[in-house]
């Protein structure tokens, strides 16, 4: 190694994956978009009930470091950890109160669970859900009126009904598609689709610009930030099943719905990039987290169901945290059987060379 002065260099040592605190900044840096888009929309509503997250997420943190000192680490999770609560609550809600429910959630999460990376609870995920409950908020359907689902484009049909706006430059953005794109394969796509990729206009900023949610998806995947097994395990459960699997679980009547309402919508992009696979919160194998996705899948479909809930991804993470604790169980379990059956016999012998 060469040592220099104070410090050790990291020569001939590489990384071979990005550090804790690289991947925390640069989540952090993808959120900066959406944000300033915020400022942009005017939406200084979810602005104040962003700055009230972040404020009661590292006052948390703070009072949580009389019991352990915080590292830059820690404070860059409570930041980013303040920004995804706000991000996921409607713009409705009073700061003040959200401050107090936020504080209170974090502390509860950081006391109750040991912190950060030693939790086995999502605590973005834990306060969100804490602020729904605390104003009785009702649990929406996913869909007011299932009838939609029979039309071949739910999601035009939904912009027609006033549930979402259509955005001002969706009919030149989607004609130019078709004109230069979609025509030379034969097919179209209708008006509502640009919204729903751009901004939906909805009051939960999470479910707004999905579109920066794709676009970090691919620096943080390409980048070996985040790992693909989860959210692609994910993506295949949850279409197959929204696509192939009728609802009548739901409705009583056999429907199908639009892979493109489910996830646009509920702020399934969003979630699934940055709070599904928390730190701490996910197995470590591959095929435990192979089965982590299906599951959160399937349960995102009987949760969320054809899309437009406006909080149940937040109770789906904390599902598949309780499944998590007992696919881990099971990863420790074959752990342990591998060591019996082929480590130990091996290490004795090796001892028993050393003897003779």
């Amino acid at each position: 190694m060469n040592i220099k002065r104070k410090g050790i260099l990291q020569s001939p040592f590489i990384y071979v994956s990005p550090s804790t605190k690289t991947v925390l900044s640069m989540m952090l840096c993808l959120l900066l978009p959406q944000i300033a888009l915020l400022f942009v929309t005017r939406s200084f509503s979810s602005l104040l009930v962003l700055l009230s997250t972040v404020l009661a997420s590292l006052v948390a943190e703070a009072l949580y470091g009389f019991r352990k000192t915080p590292s830059v680490v820690t404070w860059l999770v409570a930041l980013l950890q303040g920004l995804l609560v706000g991000f996921l609550l409607p713009a409705s809600y009073p700061p003040l109160a959200i401050f107090v429910i936020c504080l209170c959630s974090m502390l509860f999460g950081k006391y109750a669970f040991e912190g950060f990376a030693a939790s086995w609870v999502n605590p973005v995920a834990l306060s969100v859900a804490v602020a729904y409950l605390v104003y009785a908020h009702p649990f929406p359907p996913f869909l007011a009126d299932l009838s939609i689902l029979r039309e071949k484009n739910s999601v035009l049909t939904l912009i027609q009904n006033g549930q979402f706006p259509l955005s001002p430059v969706d009919s030149r953005i989607t004609d130019f598609l078709n004109k230069n794109v979609f025509r030379r394969f034969g097919m179209e796509i209708p008006d509502g689709y640009v919204t729903l990729f751009w901004d939906s206009g909805s009051p939960i900023p999470a479910f707004r610009f999905n579109l920066l949610n794709l676009l970090a998806s691919l620096v943080l995947f390409s980048g070996d930030m985040l790992g693909l097994m989860i959210p692609a395990s994910f993506c295949l459960a949850y279409g197959l099943l929204v696509r192939f699997a009728p609802i009548s679980h739901f409705a009583g009547v056999q429907l199908y719905g639009d892979i493109f309402l489910a996830f646009l919508t509920s702020g399934v992009l969003f979630s699934t990039l940055f709070i599904l696979q928390w730190f701490g919160t996910i197995p470590a194998s591959s095929w435990g987290r192979l089965l982590y996705g299906l599951c959160a899948g399937l349960f995102s479909y009987l949760i969320l169901g054809y899309g437009t809930s406006s909080v149940g991804y937040a109770f789906v993470v904390l599902v598949m945290n309780f499944v998590s604790i007992v696919i881990q169980g099971f990863e420790t379990h074959r752990m342990k059987s591998f060591y019996i059956k082929s480590v130990k016999p091996r290490l004795e012998a090796l001892k028993e060379v050393r003897a003779v």
